[in-house]
């Protein structure tokens, strides 16, 4: 799945914050997106639930920013 950021400047925060997980995997692929990959098999509604709650929680530490999941 795709995360664009509002703030680009921020791409290799949230990219360190997912990457810190051992069953995700993120790269950036655009200024201002990165694509994001969840090792295991859940369903797609886990493994969407599962990114909105790490969203959640990184987002808490830069309030600033705005984050949009692109399927």
């Amino acid at each position: 799945m795709r995360i664009h950021l509002t703030d680009r400047h921020l791409i290799p925060s949230l990219l360190a914050f997912m990457r810190e997980h051992v069953h995700v995997t993120a790269d950036r692929v655009g200024p201002q997106e990165i694509e994001v990959s969840q090792l295991g098999s859940q369903h797609a509604a886990g493994r969407r639930l599962e990114l909105d709650l790490l969203l959640q929680t990184w987002r808490a530490s830069h309030a600033s920013v705005e984050t949009r999941i692109l399927d």
